[in-house]
């Protein structure tokens, strides 16, 4: 029988699942490649089913569990959910059907955004209509004193995605937006997708603003992760990178429907 140590020692070299409902989730795959460049990575974009932020939590929650399937399938020894809505609609689900894996999920950065706000300032939120709703979000929310301004824009992941090629062409509806908040410090990203906005953001405020978003907290968090469980890939293994869609992926027949995003 083959030992504890032996398993996780074959493990190592096994990649990382990442996943969204589509583009947003690069961001987060970047900032994990970045601090762990002898990794292997897939990723997984749920086109088919995106976007989540706009879709009822019982949808995410059924959705979120068939993208981590496939990826466990392909033998990945952590998964991080790349989404802050299927993080809080399903995370604990996936958790649950996969106790023994690592699973790592997006969370806004409420926390670091209040520590370091100024005694008189405020922060605006930016997120999904479901992590507007969800308990653990509004309960980080009463923590903070009331400053920290949440704002759901249900629209603005789709619009993202649809302009991708062309962001600065949703300026304007940025700016709208932000335009009850001109005087607020911070701004926190509460979707994987907005990370594309934030030069808009930037611009917005003069660059006089600072812009925080939890995808350098989740590739920490996988980082510490992997290492305590000694799953963390040799120094001198060599990094790579897969992309799929739902609108190609098949479970069974994974490499012959393979989409470059």
């Amino acid at each position: 029988m083959l030992g504890i140590a032996h398993i996780k020692q074959s493990m190592r070299n096994n990649p990382i699942g990442v996943f969204d409902s589509g583009v947003g989730g690069l961001n987060v795959l970047e900032k994990c490649a970045e601090i762990l460049p002898s990794e292997k990575f897939i990723y997984l974009a749920d086109e088919a089913n995106m976007p989540y932020g706009t879709k009822p939590p019982n949808k995410v929650t059924h959705n979120a569990p068939d993208c981590a399937c496939p990826l466990f399938e392909m033998n990945c020894k952590a998964i991080v959910v790349a989404c802050n809505t299927a993080t809080v609609n399903a995370v604990n689900a996936i958790r649950e059907m996969y106790p023994s894996r690592i699973v790592i999920g997006l969370e806004p950065a409420v926390k670091p955004c209040f520590r370091e706000l100024g005694r008189l300032r405020y922060a605006v939120a930016l997120v999904t209509a479901a992590t507007f709703g969800s308990d653990k979000f509004n309960r980080l929310i009463c923590e903070c004193d009331g400053r920290i301004k949440p704002v759901a824009r249900p629209e603005l992941a789709k619009l993202i995605e649809d302009n991708v090629n062309d962001i600065k062409a949703i300026a304007p509806h940025i700016y709208e937006i932000l335009a009850e908040y001109k005087d607020a410090e911070a701004v926190i990203l509460g979707c994987s997708h907005y990370t594309y906005i934030t030069d808009i953001i930037s611009d917005f405020y003069s660059g006089n603003i600072k812009i925080y978003d939890g995808a350098s907290g989740a590739a920490q968090q996988l980082k510490y992760c992997l290492k305590v469980s000694e799953l963390d890939a040799l120094c001198d293994a060599k990094g790579s990178m897969r992309f799929y869609s739902t609108y190609f992926f098949e479970k069974n027949n994974a490499e012959n429907n393979t989409k470059v995003l």
